[in-house]
């Protein structure tokens, strides 16, 4: 393999883990229709509100897990320690067990309570229940990927990824159906039943009851997915068992770790990691009861409920979706940066951190504008929505997309030259930036549910300030403004006009919005894609780096790009 492979080697197993992450946000957002429809605004603000809770309890105990693992590994493996490798696998899946049984067995028994007191949602409590074994799943689930990470391969945790959200999205909508149904059946019979009340009342009651089953129901899609997932992991990690074993075999360092040495090497690892993931992730779920329980003083729950309900199930799937690259590209980073920080490389470190950057900026830029310009088309399209509200929601998306897929890879590059503590710094100074914020948006400005929307990337934005300055300082580091966020800006809003010329013009001449979006979003893309290569924001070197990089190239090249 040629040097310049071998550098970029990241962005392929960054680029396999990237597309599986779009295949499980097109098969999210393909189940989230009928999902979003057989919920409501109303039931989708108690499975939202489900979710945001379970995701506090997941960042809690196991979202670092992958991250952590897999640094840990591939410093075992860049020091050819594979014994230790072994070790901190078992170790690793000793904790995950543990750590994972005792948060998932506390959601289970505190569900109606956290639901109740602190997110005023008292029908989401039934859901998080049904979330609870999930965290224990992930918890170990997380271990065997950040193996696999750590080793350098991807290609486990994308199927393995794909297959949840396959089960997940099977299961979700037939058991939203199903248990909704149910859950309306037995309505009459559910304590504190306003029995003597009007018939409006009574409906509104068995209703609530109904979508509360409803969102059990789109939760179990996500317990059996995890399952699904881990079942997978397994049976992959028992045909690569061998090829562990071997490499212990070939250890010559002679180096072998106490379980003591390495639980305490996993534990200093993961705290770390813990600690700087939840508080960069958990602006979003602290949004949810700041938001409510400044709303309730304001406005009754029907109101700004199902508000929550269309934020967070609709503007937030659709902006997540691009991020997703960014976290895929920040997975297949750690572990690459980690041996080449170890060997002391600085401009290999250098040149991966500014190709990383790069590709993410490339790819956030143009999905975020596109998802500003026709985010009102697209929803309307996917969840039946043409309010004027999400529509206007949606034009921030540019904002929270490259805020989020920036501070991403930031926080990634950070841990992966092995300084662990200021990504928590850099967030914790941005979460409190933004619950004062927050408040102060919508106690001050009245701007309700888009105080949210606006605090959300005013906070990605800090962290992306905070995390260049400290990039800067330890690694004298310095990005290409103009390649990385200049032209790929540029060649995203030419995209951007057209995209909305060519939609209005469809849709004049033929009123159908799905045509009219699907040929906007076309053109879109051969748009960006010419843009791109004309302008030489990306180069043939850049090219090649990329999975068919020279079938594009080749392409390229016949219709006269290159």
């Amino acid at each position: 393999m040629k040097s310049s492979e071998k550098k970029n080697s990241f962005i392929i197993q960054g680029s396999i883990l990237a597309f599986a992450g779009i295949m499980v946000r097109i098969i999210g957002l393909m189940y989230r229709i009928p999902l979003t429809r057989i919920l409501g605004d109303a039931g989708n603000d108690y499975y939202g509100t489900a979710y945001d809770i379970y995701n506090i309890l997941l960042l809690l105990s196991s979202q670092s897990m992958p991250l952590a693992v897999s640094k840990i590994i591939s410093e075992k493996i860049g020091k050819q320690e594979h014994v230790n490798v072994k070790r901190v696998f078992r170790s690793a899946l000793i904790y995950a067990l543990i750590l994972g049984g005792v948060f998932g067995g506390l959601t289970f028994m505190g569900a109606d309570w956290i639901a109740t007191v602190l997110y005023r949602t008292p029908p989401a409590g039934r859901a998080l229940k049904i979330l609870a074994p999930t965290i224990t799943i992930v918890c170990v689930l997380g271990v065997f990927r950040g193996y696999f990470q750590g080793m350098g391969n991807m290609v486990p945790t994308a199927i393995s990824q794909i297959f949840e959200q396959i089960v997940n999205a099977v299961v979700s909508v037939v058991a939203a159906y199903e248990l909704g149904v149910y859950g309306y059946s037995v309505a009459k019979m559910t304590k504190g039943f306003p029995t003597g009340k009007s018939v409006a009342v009574q409906n509104d009651f068995m209703n609530t009851i109904k979508l509360s089953w409803s969102a059990a129901g789109g939760t179990l899609g996500t317990c059996l997915g995890a399952a699904s997932a881990l079942i997978v992991m397994i049976i992959i990690f028992l045909k690569a068992k061998k090829v562990m074993n071997a490499n212990a075999l070939t250890d010559i360092t002679g180096k072998v770790d106490s379980y003591g040495k390495i639980n305490k090497m996993i534990i200093f690892t993961i705290t770390p990691v813990l600690i700087s993931t939840t508080i960069y992730n958990i602006s979003n779920q602290l949004d949810n009861p700041i938001y409510k329980n400044i709303s309730a003083k304001i406005i009754h729950l029907a109101d700004y409920g199902p508000l929550w309900g269309m934020y967070s199930q609709k503007f937030r799937v659709l902006t997540t979706m691009p991020i997703a690259i960014a976290a895929a590209l920040s997975t297949a980073i750690v572990p690459s940066l980690v041996r080449s920080y170890v060997a002391g490389d600085d401009s290999v470190v250098k040149e991966k951190i500014s190709l990383a950057l790069k590709f993410a900026m490339i790819i956030a830029f143009p999905c975020g504008v596109g998802l500003s310009v026709v985010g009102g088309p697209i929803n309307h399209l996917l969840f039946g929505d043409d309010s004027k509200r999400i529509a206007i929601m949606m034009i921030f998306s540019i904002f929270t997309v490259v805020a989020f897929s920036l501070s991403t890879i930031s926080n990634a590059i950070l841990q992966g030259i092995d300084k662990l503590n200021v990504p928590i710094k850099n967030s914790a100074i941005a979460l409190g930036i933004h619950v004062i914020i927050l408040p102060v948006l919508m106690l001050v400005f009245k701007l309700g549910i888009f105080a949210v929307v606006i605090g959300d990337f005013l906070f990605g934005f800090t962290v992306c300030l905070l995390n260049a300055s400290s990039i800067k300082k330890y690694l004298n580091y310095r990005q290409n403004i103009t390649d990385t966020f200049v032209r790929p800006f540029i060649a995203s809003a030419i995209m951007g006009v057209i995209t909305l010329g060519v939609y209005h013009l469809c849709y004049y001449l033929l009123p159908v919005n799905a045509i009219a979006l699907f040929l906007s979003m076309g053109m879109a893309a051969v748009t960006y894609g010419v843009v791109l290569i004309k302008t030489k924001t990306i180069t043939e070197e850049e090219l090649l780096s990329m999975p068919k990089g020279t079938a594009i190239i080749s392409l390229c090249k016949k219709v006269k790009l290159l």
